[in-house]
């Protein structure tokens, strides 16, 4: 069938299809036009069809309908809009309108297969979502639906023609630009609903349609843009298209799907031609702004400004496309985002636009989860599910920040939430909920905050909003009457704020509604349940008392006047209240002065003196005269009854203000006045009161003398540790700004009592020190008018209170984090009280900082919700900032001091140095080495968070990169940093002992060498160092400029050997290091028990030699325990002999001989045994007729050496044959634990083992204990009786199979021999020390913590990793350590041809990750040497190109256990994981049951798995015991989690998701746990 056969099938069909003729009054009109074959004119399209043309084709075929007025093209033009919008319907009869719908019909087939036969383009066709962009969209199948069955494209195209519009060619274009940058940007791997961004920029423009004539088009199109969407079923498109203004970016975050669809419109622009018609352009943004601005309307300098605000976001947001990799210019020239620049690195404009980046990230991402429904309810219920009321203060801060553009059903879950939340223990809680639901009723519509038609109808969401309004306050006023009292009271307590937070938000012309149903409650003056009584007379308080009419007006004054009367004190007090502040605020003519008289004029009479004091001043009493009836007496008792639980809140309010006006008015003792209040802050029970007693201080506080102020500034900063956070958590406000009345000195004290607490133990006691920090800060301004003083002085405080909120973002501790970002972003930036201009210096202080701990910490637990509600406050004012005043002023200083070293740990006399240096002028970059060669040193983040932590609080000291490797001795590295310095003077900080003994010293000076660096020399003169050296001999090679300095002797004495052995003694470290690294050091186990220098290791001492059985090697063997009649017979045979020694000490030997099957009667002798041999194995064999040593660890030994050479020469089966005499006890165990067994039996003299494809063991729980334990008697004992179970677990598990026990300690010696001797170096070390040509790099376990002899040593710390399910595993940098990347880098820093060293090479996925690592960085890899190859390893060394040595050779490996990694707690693989336990211990994984159910397990068979995994367990147990005896014994206390690191070299703990360790808790408890838990699976496995 040609195409144009196809066309006209399809064309019939169309017209025939039972679903459209349901469309027709007629369906004898679609009839026809499928009859109809005036489209062949127009095929095949080599052109774009004009719609009137094809209309005019349809009248000529058709001629006997009657022409409509205005033609039929208006006449189809005008069909197709009522389609979207019925109002615009003009009378027609049925003829006319089924000819008109089979028109648009007939346009929208063949505009189809211009599409199809012409190229796209994008300024009239739409590129829609392909299936797999749109997979799981909820609505755009639907919106593809409408957009056809409405003929909306048709609409478009037929407008373009029949009037001067261009709204066709506008809506392409930004559909082209949305979609274009939405999908390079999904590309990049951010989260953007395609199908959301298509539908939105399709849809955004119809509402133009929809306009009436006479209405302004620009202004209500998106009205009419939003129904047409709504009515259509697709309300969560609407809302994105119906939003599109550039004015939406004022008022609240936006989704991307909206940042898209408003760039993209804003970048598309009519421009009108001269002939009156549109056109349609694209401009860069830029270029747009200018031509927005000039078609405003009305534009003043306001509205100018407020244009640039929302400019600028949109600047923000393109830079975020560009930093994405987008191609902004629409070009197709889209990019791999590229990395930026090291955050320490950058310069003031980078940073500044990095942070703003990072805010318009964050926003996005957040839009992304509140905008997306089910995100959203899942982002509640975690809200619901938070026990810690800060963080659920942090939910409910972003739910103010983003609700404006909520869903109608999302607010109204809001909404719900919030009324739960005034349930809440926490009065904060309670009142930030409240305000926060007053918010969202009053903006409930905000989304139709746009003009509307006169015509528009009374939206649906406007009439839910109102009946929300009802409901709630009748849940306010009268809540549920199963709640308890309290629970009730809570509630009613929050109705004022709720009320006032709606009357406060609402729009102008929604107040009369909202007042209505608010004074509904206030019909009658007389309401039973006093609760609510009091809520609502408390809530009148909050009324707008000046829109009240006359007739409202004398509602609510009845109601009050009627509380006044009554006899509860409470409403008395409440009711007093409102009319003291309308007699205060309202004018002589307004209708509630009439109640005022009538009140005066009642003379009534109360029982308490601040109720009387109170109608006194309603009276018109003056307060003065007023307080002279208050008798001393009464005042004692107000101070008495404040104190007193039984005293109702609002009672203590009037009585906190009576107090605090008579001190005012110069009576009774301000001190005594000012404790008391003080007092209310610290113990209130109602959070009303400690806010008033508060204030009344603030207001009391000039009263005081400056003693007094330092007593209660004290008492106060002492509350703040009682631990009892319920109730410290409100004093920071108030100490903060009262402790600013305090002179210098004390307010000095003050502030280092608040860093002390920073390094507290406890969280809350933190925070409380974090936020009167903030609020110190924000009220910092008022301090020169009180105390003038020189402005460095003054300057040099406030920085320091900022720079302890940065040290609060360093926190190794979550909720520290958190809490200072909180402080931050609420307390600072979004404070009223706190001017824009010290925001914007704080703002330029801590921008570099703030943004470089903000990525530091991503992983730590600043999570995106808090980052999201501070960065929201912070990008808000930048904005707005930036737009009044300009860009931010931001200084760079000109010298740079680059400051390398260990910092193992980082010091106090570090910090003192890097700040007298960055006193000097410099910027001082501290450089932490990823590793040393000859220091054990804590992993290399660990280090650089100490010194992160140490200097958070230092303005410019920041950390230089760990992924840029900076080797002093290496010019090429010292060429690149001065070209990342390049035009600023660049100097080296290095000690003096550095320049005297460094090697790059010695040599010879070369082109950028050390030599010509710029040094700052620090002299170490301290006993501690030595005596005084010549400096000026020191640097006379230096040829760039020398500043010398002189650390004081104080500071010299603080070495690493000094903390780590007062860490040892769990003293006191804080004189040594910060306070805050000195709790992480001790939270963490580090430094617990850890030399500071790596074991040097040597080649050892054993030897194994072969011999032929001559008389003076049998004569030394019979000394170990041979029988003579072994010795003749071996002599007789001709064997061969394997000792094994110590020097000249005979340890232990074998007989042994290699034999194929068909040669075993000239071994054995006896024909049934050699039949029985030749039955259970074939090839050749290695046989063992004697065994004999001195104990069973150097048999063990033996064993190793002999099947090892056995399998490099083929060798298939191990034989034991007692040919002469039965094996001793010791040999028979020993063999049977290498999975010997009998070949018949009951016959032990013949044994037998498959080395075929044997398994692996390699014992090293020695090497996991640390010194003194590890050589300690009774643990190795629990040590060896342990590995005995193990191998015989081993032998259970794989029967018949050899068990190849491999020690480590051996395989060690023997890599050390092979290293030294391909370095051409000494295996002793040399004085002076020579060093080989190549470099040492252990990437495996075995060589991680050592040094090899005369040779450098670096190691890739690699680690492999479980995921969460434990179904896969991967490669990655040990944690603490830097990626395997930054690692290798490191590595190729020294310019050393490296051999490459792990403990065994099989899978290869360690060598398979570090080797194109390797290429990539150019490193040049002499060999790879591995402690056991196996065949599969030999040949995938051979695939990647590398020689490859080894110790052992295994050629066929069934199965590879490491000892330690199946012990709980002493060894492991780790667990992908968020955060470490809170014992400080790693999350690890044991390969064993309970924990996992591996398949190498399961496929050994479920009751081996069982018992298998049951003595792992018991071992650990065993060893565990004998650990915490020993432990005790030496230190007099018990061996907990937390301390285990001084007994175990690296301790973990099994993963078990969510459960925590305690840490003081016994590990061998756990343990028996453990193993309680797999009895109780025991059926499962048998």
């Amino acid at each position: 069938m040609t195409h144009k056969a196809f066309f006209c099938q399809h064309w019939s069909d169309a017209f025939r299809a039972a679903a459209f003729q349901s469309r027709l009054h007629d369906p004898a009109m679609a009839q026809r036009w499928a009859q109809a074959r005036f489209f062949e004119g127009f095929l095949p399209v080599r052109q774009r069809l004009a719609c009137r043309a094809l209309i005019e084709a349809t009248v000529e075929a058709m001629p006997d309908i009657p022409v409509p007025e205005g033609g039929w093209c208006s006449c189809v033009l005008s069909d197709a809009t009522a389609r979207l919008y019925p109002q615009h319907r003009r009378p027609a009869t049925e003829p006319q309108e089924d000819f008109a719908l089979c028109a648009l019909l007939a346009i929208q087939l063949l505009l189809e297969e211009e599409r199809r036969a012409l190229p796209f383009d994008w300024h009239i066709d739409f590129a829609f979502c392909a299936d797999e962009e749109a997979a799981g969209s909820p609505f755009y199948p639907r919106f593809l639906q409408v957009w056809r069955q409405d003929f909306v494209y048709e609409l478009l195209r037929l407008g373009s023609e029949l009037t001067p519009f261009s709204t066709l060619q506008h809506i392409a274009m930004v559909h082209h630009v949305a979609m274009t940058a939405g999908r390079a940007l999904r590309r990049s791997g951010a989260a953007v609903d395609l199908a959301l961004t298509s539908a939105a920029a399709a849809g955004h423009d119809i509402g133009k349609f929809g306009c009436m004539p006479g209405e302004r088009v620009p202004y209500l199109h998106y009205y009419y843009t939003d129904e047409w969407l709504t009515r259509s079923g697709l309300p969560q498109v609407g809302q994105v298209a119906g939003n599109h203004s550039t004015w939406d970016l004022e008022l609240a975050n936006l989704s991307v799907e909206s940042m898209l669809l408003i760039y993209a419109d804003f970048r598309s622009k009519q421009r009108r031609e001269a002939d009156g018609r549109e056109t349609a352009a694209l401009y860069a943004l830029k270029d747009a702004f200018d031509v927005i601005l000039s078609k405003l309307d009305n534009v003043d300098a306001a509205k100018k400004r407020r244009y640039e605000y929302v400019y600028r976001k949109l600047r923000d947001f393109e830079d975020y496309l560009i930093a994405h990799g987008v191609d902004v210019t629409l070009q197709g020239r889209n990019t791999e985002p590229s990395p930026p620049p090291d955050i320490a690195l950058m310069k003031p404009d980078e940073y500044y636009r990095a942070f703003c980046l990072t805010a318009v990230e964050h926003n996005l991402d957040m839009m992304r989860r509140l905008s997306h429904e089910g995100l959203f309810s899942d982002l509640l219920e975690m809200a619901r599910s938070e026990k810690d009321w800060t963080r659920v203060r942090t939910y409910l801060c972003v739910l103010e920040d983003y609700f404006t553009y909520l869903s109608t059903n999302q607010k109204i879950q809001t909404v719900y939430f919030l009324y739960e939340l005034l349930l809440h223990p926490e009065g904060d809680i309670r009142r930030q909920a409240a305000a926060l639901m007053g918010q969202v009723m009053a903006k409930f519509s905000l989304r139709y905050k746009k003009e509307l038609p006169s015509s528009a109808p009374r939206a649906a969401v406007e009439q839910t909003q109102f009946a929300l309004w009802s409901q709630y306050l009748n849940l306010l006023f009268y809540p549920d009457h199963k709640l308890t009292p309290q629970q009730t009271s809570h509630i009613r307590f929050t109705a004022k704020l709720v009320v006032s937070a709606t009357l406060e938000n609402c729009a102008p012309q929604e107040t009369e509604q909202f007042l209505s149903v608010l004074l509904s409650h206030y019909q009658s003056p007389h309401v039973e349940d006093e609760g609510a009584a009091l809520a609502l007379t408390d809530t009148l308080c909050y009324l707008p008392l000046k829109l009240l009419t006359e007739e409202r007006a004398e509602q609510v004054a009845a109601f009050a006047l009627a509380q006044c009367r009554g006899h509860s004190p409470s409403l008395q007090a409440a009711a007093l209240q409102f009319f003291f502040r309308a007699s205060q605020t309202l004018p002589e003519s307004h209708p509630l002065r009439s109640a005022l008289e009538r009140l005066r004029q009642e003379e009534l009479t109360f029982a308490l003196p601040s109720l009387r004091y109170r109608y006194a001043r309603v009276c018109g009493v003056p307060a003065e005269q007023a307080m002279e009836a208050l008798t001393n007496e009464e005042v004692s008792d107000i101070l008495l009854d404040n104190l007193k639980t039984a005293t109702p809140w609002m009672i203590k309010v009037v009585n906190v203000e009576l107090l605090s006006r008579y001190a005012a008015c110069g009576m009774g003792s301000a001190m005594q006045i000012a404790a008391h209040f003080a007092n209310l802050i610290r113990v209130s029970e109602a959070v009303v009161v400690r806010q008033r007693a508060g204030r009344a201080l603030l207001g009391i506080a000039p009263r005081l003398t400056s003693e007094e102020r330092n007593e209660i500034a004290v008492e106060l900063a002492k509350a703040l540790e009682s631990g009892h956070y319920e109730f410290s958590k409100y004093i920071p406000q108030y100490l903060g700004t009262f402790m600013l009345w305090l002179p210098p000195a004390e307010l000095d004290e003050v502030i280092d009592y608040l860093a002390e607490l920073l390094s507290h133990s406890a969280d809350s006691v933190v925070a409380s020190a974090l936020d009167t920090v903030g609020f110190a800060l924000e009220s910092y301004r008022t301090y020169p008018q009180r105390f003038p003083e020189e402005e460095a002085v003054w300057d040099r405080r406030r920085r320091r209170l900022a720079g302890l909120l940065l040290k609060g973002m360093a926190s190794y501790r979550q909720a520290v984090q958190q809490e200072a970002m909180y402080v931050l972003g609420d307390t600072l930036f979004a404070s009223p009280r706190f001017p824009d201009e010290r925001r914007a210096w704080l703002f330029t202080l801590c921008a570099h900082k703030l943004l470089f701990l903000m990525h530091e910490n991503q992983e730590e637990g600043l999570n995106d919700l808090y980052c999201s509600a501070a960065l929201y406050r912070m990008y808000q004012f930048i904005v707005r900032y930036e737009t009044d005043n300009g860009p931010f002023r931001f200084t760079q200083r000109q010298k740079v001091a680059f400051f390398p070293g260990t910092f193992d740990p980082f010091t106090l006399s570090h910090k003192a140095l890097a700040c007298t240096i960055r006193d000097m002028g410099y910027e001082v970059f501290l450089a932490v080495d990823e590793f040393s060669w000859s220091k054990k040193t804590q992993p290399s983040l660990i280090r650089r968070r100490i010194a992160s932590m140490s200097v958070a609080d230092e303005f410019h000291v920041h950390l230089f990169p760990y992924n840029i490797p900076v080797n002093i001795a290496t010019p090429g590295d010292l060429r690149r940093l001065k070209d990342m310095f390049a035009g600023r003077e660049l100097y080296l900080i290095v000690g003096s002992d550095v320049i005297h003994g460094a090697s790059s010293y010695k040599a010879a000076p070369s082109p950028d060498s050390v030599h010509s660096m710029n040094h700052i020399v620090f002299r170490r003169v301290s006993a501690l160092h030595g005596e005084e050296k010549d400096m000026d001999a020191d640097v006379g090679m230096i040829t760039g400029k020398v500043v010398q300095l002189q650390l004081p002797s104080q500071l010299e004495d603080i070495s690493s050997t000094r903390i780590r052995e007062n860490i040892d003694m769990n003293r006191d470290i804080s004189h040594l290091i910060d306070p805050m690294v000195q709790e992480y050091i001790y939270q963490r186990g580090l430094y617990l028990r850890e030399p500071q220098y790596k074991p040097l290791l040597s080649p050892g001492t054993l030897r194994f030699d072969e011999a032929a059985p001559e008389a003076p090697l049998l004569a030394e063997l019979q000394a170990i325990g041979m029988p003579p009649a072994a010795a003749q017979g071996v002599q007789r045979r001709g064997e061969r002999i394997m000792t094994l020694r110590s020097g000249d000490e005979l340890l232990a030997a074998a007989s042994f001989d290699q034999r194929r099957t068909r040669e075993l009667l000239a071994l054995l002798g006896d024909p049934v045994r050699v039949n029985a041999v030749r039955n259970a194995a074939s090839g050749r064999l290695l046989c063992i007729t004697g065994m004999y040593g001195r104990d069973d660890e150097s048999l063990q030994l033996l064993l190793t050496q002999l099947f090892a050479q056995a399998m490099e020469q083929d060798c298939l089966w191990a034989l034991f044959a007692a040919l002469d005499a039965p094996a001793s006890p010791m040999a028979d165990d020993l063999l049977r634990q290498q999975g010997l067994r009998p070949v018949r039996p009951g016959d032990p003299s013949l044994l037998l083992a498959d080395m075929s494809a044997p398994v692996v063991f390699l014992q090293n729980v020695e090497t996991a204990i640390k010194p003194p334990f590890s050589g300690d008697s009774a643990v190795l004992s629990a040590i060896r009786q342990a590995r005995r179970r193990f191998k015989l677990g081993l032998v259970a598990l794989y029967p018949g199979r050899l068990i190849f026990t491999i020690s480590s300690q051996l395989v060690l010696h023997r890599l050390v021999e092979k290293i030294t001797a391909l370095n051409g170096v000494p295996m002793t070390p040399t004085q002076p020390r020579v060093l080989g040509p190549y470099m040492c790099v252990p990437f495996g376990k075995l060589l991680r913590r050592a040094a090899i002899p005369n040779t450098v040593t670096k190691t890739i710390h690699t680690d492999k990793v479980f995921a969460a399910d434990r179904r896969t595993q991967w490669i990655q940098a040990f944690p603490g350590y830097a990626p395997l990347a930054d690692q290798m880098r490191v590595v190729h820093s020294f310019r050393r041809p490296v051999i490459l060293v792990d403990d065994q090479l099989h899978t290869g996925r360690r060598i398979g990750v570090l080797d194109p690592l390797a290429r990539e960085q150019q490193v040049e890899i002499k060999e790879v040497l591995v402690g056991i190859l196996s065949g599969q390893g030999r040949d995938l060394a051979q695939q990647l190109g590398r020689d490859v040595d080894y110790v052992y050779f295994v050629p066929n490996l069934r199965a590879w256990y490491v000892e330690s990694t199946l012990y709980p707690f002493i060894g492991g693989d780790t667990v992908e994981h968020p955060a470490m336990e809170r014992s400080g211990l790693q999350p690890s994984v044991n390969l064993v049951l309970p924990y996992v159910y591996p398949e190498h397990l399961r496929q050994c068979g479920a009751d081996a798995a069982y018992t298998f995994s049951r003595t792992c367990i018991e071992n650990t147990l065993y060893i565990i015991e004998a650990l915490e005896t020993a432990y005790r014994r030496v230190y007099a206390r018990s061996l907990t989690l937390r301390r285990l690191s001084e007994a175990v070299v690296l301790p973990l703990c099994p993963d078990k998701g969510r459960m925590s360790y305690n840490p003081d808790g016994a590990v061998s408890d756990y343990l028996r746990d453990d193993l309680e838990t797999l009895r109780r699976l025991k059926n499962l496995f048998r």
